[in-house]
């Protein structure tokens, strides 16, 4: 998984450094300034398209690697968790350009987040996720099968884009051939995770701090990135992991702007996405948790499992919350039997369909 392997103890004590000092701060500038450089890992690197579409009037930026629609087999659509960006997916990616090349994977940085950057709080809505979801799927992927991945916070934004799908746009929905869902919750987790991490008394003073004068805030920006940071992150990863991955997962909350904490407190406590049950009921997927999950808890996992019937479950032993990066080949794994009960192309000559036997 890493290029730089050490024990958990050894890159923690690196990290928590990097995020509690001044050389480590300006080293993690560093690595914030070479996100989204498109020609390093970890990142995502090689891309056959770039571009934004909008979104209730923000400029979505969206990645592709792989085919055009029109000769694509199907699509892999990546909406990422809270604190991420389009980036955080980059293992999935490579995964499906190394054994599936005829695979288009189209990923977005949801608002708030990554290159799209910035948004007013008030926009920073779970429903407002889904509609970027929706939009970069009606515009990067007009034709072919759909599958959709989620992560954490873009496990919901895929819950309520399927919910608005079903609602406004059938014919996109019935061309979605499977989901896979990461570390994602169905129901409210307002006693749970994290939002009791951002419930905290630092992280009232940084919410606070998004009014303030540019010179308050900059106080405070440095108050998010020795504790916002450093908590975040080890409440996500539980299995060894190299120092690349850390600087890489911590950079990425550093640049996630101070109004997004606050503008999604209020879902990430109180929303659920119950209501996306009937649009997700026939759709074949797979729920993926990590055993040692503290950000969405593996009841969460269970209570998804009890409203999608036609989901197959893996719990990833010793895995937190960032099973992406932590245990990346099960998401891909998840991903190849899905692609394996896709609709072959109908321009063969004898249309066929491959096994329908369960993935897994």
């Amino acid at each position: 998984m890493s290029r730089f392997p050490g024990t958990r103890a050894r890159a923690w004590a690196r990290g928590l450094v990097l995020r509690t000092t001044g050389s480590g701060r300006r080293r993690l500038a560093l690595e914030h300034g070479r996100l989204h450089s498109h020609d390093r890992e970890p990142g995502l690197t090689d891309l056959d398209e770039v571009g934004v579409v909008d979104s209730d009037g923000l400029a979505i930026h969206y990645y592709v690697v792989g085919p055009p629609p029109d000769e694509a087999s199907a699509t892999v659509v990546f909406a990422h968790g809270f604190t991420l960006a389009a980036e955080s997916f980059y293992l999935q990616v490579e995964h499906l350009r190394q054994h599936h090349p005829t695979v288009r994977s189209v990923l977005l940085d949801l608002r708030g987040h990554g290159r799209t950057g910035a948004c007013s709080p008030a926009v920073c809505t779970i429903d407002g996720l889904g509609r970027d979801v929706r939009a970069v799927v009606e515009h990067c992927a007009p034709m072919g099968p759909l599958i959709l991945v989620g992560h954490s916070l873009g496990g919901l934004a895929v819950l309520a884009a399927l919910r608005q799908l079903r609602a406004d746009a059938p014919d996109t929905h019935a061309r979605i051939s499977g989901v896979t869902l990461v570390s994602t919750s169905v129901e409210s987790l307002a006693t749970q995770g994290i939002p009791q991490v951002l419930a905290s008394p630092v992280a009232d003073q940084i919410m606070a701090g998004v009014e303030a004068s540019p010179r308050d805030a900059r106080k405070i920006r440095e108050a998010a990135a020795k504790f916002l940071a450093p908590t975040l992150a080890t409440a996500v990863f539980k299995r060894p992991t190299g120092y690349d991955l850390i600087e890489f997962h911590a950079a990425m909350i550093h640049e996630t702007p101070l109004a997004s904490f606050v503008g999604f407190f209020d879902d990430l406590q109180e929303h659920d996405e119950l209501r996306a049950a009937e649009a997700i009921r026939d759709k074949p997927g797979w729920v993926l948790v990590g055993q040692r999950d503290e950000v969405t808890p593996m009841s969460q996992s269970d209570r998804l499992l009890e409203v999608w019937p036609r989901a197959w479950s893996q719990v990833a032993e010793g895995a937190g919350h960032m099973l992406i990066l932590e245990a990346p080949g099960i998401i891909n794994n998840a991903l190849n039997r899905l692609l394996e009960r896709v609709p072959a192309p109908t321009r063969r000559t004898s249309p066929r369909r491959s096994s329908h036997r369960p993935p897994g």
